[in-house]
């Protein structure tokens, strides 16, 4: 389509980092397909004049640095589609390690019923993709500070076909254990951290984002309050940031957690930390 090769230009004009990509996602989004494929297949489909004046306006958010996630309503993850909001953090690739790791130990752990709970659930990814992958009989929880999060989150176990109970708390207040498992992608950039892009400072949602002065101090009040509420031989994994894993491994092994595993991602980056209760 003439108007999607239009739209890719002036997005990569802007300095937009993936300019073919997001015009195509844009258009998809605009004619309700599921697969880009389509703009090929389907490409001499005439648009009305309307659908080329939302697509138009569809692309100047995106030229100001909004992100296609949060313009289309979704986002891809571990497979599934998600729901998402600007009350939410939008689901990241890397985050997938903390799925895969946490369904790896959950499977073999020997309970005739698991118990776990996502802390800082945002879009309910992390518990819902867990829910939908484990192979055994379990209970499912979900934790927010963000009412509107929760609402987004037990949109998307519905969608999903997922139990999970969703519970507006910080953190693990006032939550009956003991858990199998507590599983979180909690907040971890510092305040001083440079690294982060403008556009999600802008856009997503900073409670979600910044996890202190150092950034490892909401880590640090999870792994007390978690200690506190596994089973014995239950675990804590934890996302963390790039060059932290050290930090997080001493703030867990100073909390009592023993037989702690750092899992790199597809990058090679340090990306979570686990750590077992084994008393």
């Amino acid at each position: 389509m003439k108007l999607v090769k239009r739209a890719s230009e002036i997005l990569s004009e802007r300095g937009i980092p993936s300019p073919r990509l997001d015009a195509e996602l844009l258009m998809c989004h605009l004619l309700g397909w599921d697969n880009r494929v389509k703009i090929y297949t389907d490409y001499d489909r005439p648009l009305s004049e309307d659908e080329v004046e939302v697509y138009r306006q569809l692309i100047k958010r995106r030229v100001k640095g909004e992100p296609v996630a949060y313009i289309t309503g979704e986002k891809e993850f571990f497979g599934f589609r998600f729901k998402v909001s600007p009350a939410v953090l939008i689901p990241r690739p890397e985050t997938e390690i903390l799925v895969e790791k946490s369904v790896e130990l959950l499977e073999v752990m020997s309970r005739e019923k698991l118990r776990i709970v996502d802390v800082g659930t945002g879009s309910g990814c992390v518990i819902v993709s867990i829910a939908k992958l484990l192979k055994k009989d379990a209970e499912f929880f979900g934790t927010d500070i963000s009412q509107n999060a929760l609402a987004v989150a037990t949109k998307n176990a519905e969608i999903h076909g997922c139990n999970v109970t969703f519970l507006k708390a910080d953190l693990l207040e006032g939550l009956e254990g003991p858990f199998s498992a507590i599983v979180s992608n909690p907040p971890y950039i510092a305040y001083s951290d440079s690294r982060i892009e403008e556009n999600v400072k802008k856009f997503e949602p900073l409670v979600a984002l910044y996890g202190g002065e150092r950034g490892t101090e909401v880590i640090e009040r999870l792994a007390i309050q978690a200690f506190n509420k596994l089973e014995k031989d239950g675990f804590l994994a934890v996302e963390c940031g790039d060059g932290q894993s050290e930090a997080v491994r001493s703030i867990f092994k100073k909390v009592g957690f023993k037989d702690i595993e750092v899992v790199k991602d597809l990058s090679g980056k340090e990306r979570v930390v686990v750590g077992f209760k084994k008393e």
